[in-house]
């Protein structure tokens, strides 16, 4: 009997893991509200079956440990995980200015919101002390969305890790080549205050020299470097 149980156990636990890999209903919720110009989180919060599809995924997930996962795989559902925790947190203030303003100022970002089969971690946990120390890529801070205007655009698909670097490089190639990465002004260029803030994750000072890896038009790696001012207000998408 005992035997049986274990092997039920055994059988539940690799089912969870294998649903990791099943993203068809975060699929369909980010084709209908994720669009380039931001999130119709207006839209989504009126559908009150599409909130509870969302809320539904995320505590699928919290049954999921990721690190039972393949690197790929692993790296893909963290993603996810950060960037659905993250639109649900919009969702359950909306209509909302900023997720700056949720509590005290930057607060949110250190809350302990995301369920793990291990306990509860924030949101900078998951991306600074798990995602990007088993996975140490740049292109990471173009994938997980923060909700704002000054992020690189909510991906409209989950990531996969079968196509996770394919994925990762369009949207560094999407951001490095939009004004939200750099504008350029004279003899001075103004960067995303990512490549400040993250300097050692791109593994250089220079942005231009990060970005000229996936933009079409070279940038003139002797600017002298400024800073855009990051933009906290919500990404609301502009589609009515």
């Amino acid at each position: 009997m005992n035997l049986l149980k274990l092997i039920a156990i055994s059988f539940t636990l690799t089912s969870i893991q294998a649903q990791a890999q099943d993203y068809t209903t975060y699929n369909e919720l980010l084709k209908k509200y994720a669009h380039s110009s931001g999130v119709d989180y207006k839209t989504w919060d009126s559908n009150s079956k599409d909130k509870a599809a969302l809320n539904s995924i995320i505590k699928d997930w919290a049954k999921i440990d990721s690190n039972k996962l393949s690197k790929n795989d692993k790296a893909a559902f963290r993603i996810n995980l950060y960037n659905a925790n993250m639109v649900d947190v919009v969702l359950d203030h909306y209509p909302l200015e900023s997720v700056t303003k949720i509590g005290k100022a930057f607060s949110i970002f250190d809350k302990n919101i995301i369920k793990t089969p291990t306990g509860s971690i924030s949101l900078n946990t998951l991306e600074k002390k798990t995602l990007l120390r088993d996975y140490p890529d740049g292109r990471i801070h173009f994938a997980v969305n923060c909700a704002s205007v000054s992020c690189p655009p909510l991906r409209n698909e989950a990531f996969t890790g079968n196509s996770l670097n394919i994925q990762l490089s369009d949207q560094a190639v999407k951001f490095a080549n939009s004004s939200h990465a750099v504008q350029i002004n004279g003899y001075s260029a103004k960067y995303s205050e990512l490549f400040n803030w993250y300097a050692s994750d791109f593994k250089t000072k220079n942005p231009a020299i990060y970005l000229n890896k996936f933009r079409t038009a070279k940038l003139n790696t002797s600017l002298k470097i400024d800073w855009i001012k990051y933009n906290w207000n919500v990404n609301q998408s502009n589609t009515k």
